[in-house]
């Protein structure tokens, strides 16, 4: 069997966040490791701000891959993989801080589960409140009581809403089995990441659903580590967001439900579910897009008249 160099491959993918990176890897270089060997390896998504420069200027022992332009999470995650020499990867979000000795947490629950594949750390807001980074499969009932909607936050304990994000077994602290995890903090075996051919690179969004599906299919377990703790700055790692970006999230974003739904109950092209899935998720995309555009011209606006 091919001995790895390393226990751990630190694979973190940016575009345009140079100041978040810096904040991700300076964090990494404080954490808590327990004396487990590391690479660290940023791939770059042909970030305009000098990103690159950065992490070769201020951290050298990083490996770098500089792509000429956006392949997207999936593809970009896959190529940090491909030249790794470690017996785990870490999948970590540009936009995150380490705390303490998250990362080591999780490879002890690897090495202690030989049924655990792959296993998550506990995503926090910056004021440390959860972000529930570990989930059952959604349902028709998570389109309304989801982790962000509107409901949500009127009903935070709605038994649909609890269920889905495990809240019950978040509170016990003790690592748990979930059905997917986000991949903002993400840790694998090298041979089951291989398994599973890695990450879909034809998905834009819920691919993190579809690895985890495909990792369980194999008789492997998908866990969550309370106490491996982890603060992320949701949705800002990606650079500034404009109403046309925006509006592109939103729409992959309801691809992937879609494709996700179908594959996921094996919908054949004319099963009447597979239809309505469509119809529902086209709704809801427009009513957010249109909600983004309405947002974006109040901003305009107000930014208009403040500049008179």
């Amino acid at each position: 069997m091919e001995q790895n160099r390393y226990d751990l491959a630190v694979i973190i993918v940016g575009l345009n966040a140079r100041e978040y990176v810096r904040g991700c890897l300076a964090s990494l270089l404080r954490a808590n490791m327990c004396d487990r060997t590391h690479e660290i390896i940023y791939v770059d998504n042909g970030s305009t701000d000098d990103s690159v420069l950065m992490v070769q200027t201020k951290f050298p022992g990083v490996k770098v891959i500089a792509n000429d332009r956006n392949r997207g999470f999936c593809e970009a995650a896959n190529q940090g993989a491909a030249i790794a020499d470690s017996r785990y990867y870490f999948f970590l979000n540009d936009d995150t801080i380490v705390l303490e000795d998250a990362i080591p947490l999780l490879i002890e629950v690897l090495e202690a589960v030989p049924t655990a594949g792959m296993i998550g750390s506990r995503l926090l807001n910056p004021d440390l409140t959860d972000q529930w980074s570990g989930r059952r499969f959604p349902s028709a009932g998570n389109a309304l009581f989801g982790r962000r909607s509107v409901l949500s936050r009127f009903f935070p304990n709605v038994k649909v809403l609890a269920d889905y994000l495990y809240k019950s077994q978040l509170k016990q602290g003790s690592p748990f089995e979930v059905d997917w995890i986000s991949a903002a903090a993400l840790m694998i075996r090298r041979e089951s990441f291989e398994r599973v051919g890695g990450f879909a690179e034809d998905y834009y969004y819920f691919h993190e659903l579809l690895i985890c599906k495909r990792l369980t299919e194999r008789g492997q377990k998908v866990m969550l580590h309370p106490g491996s703790r982890i603060i992320h700055y949701e949705g800002v790692g990606s650079g500034t967001r404009t109403y046309t970006i925006k509006k592109k999230h939103i729409i992959n974003f309801h691809i992937g439900a879609y494709r996700w739904y179908c594959e996921h109950y094996n919908l054949h092209l004319l099963n009447p579910r597979r239809w309505a899935c469509a119809v529902a998720v086209s709704i809801r995309a427009a009513a957010l897009i249109a909600a983004a555009r309405l947002r974006d011209a109040f901003r305009r606006s107000a930014t208009s008249i403040a500049a008179q």
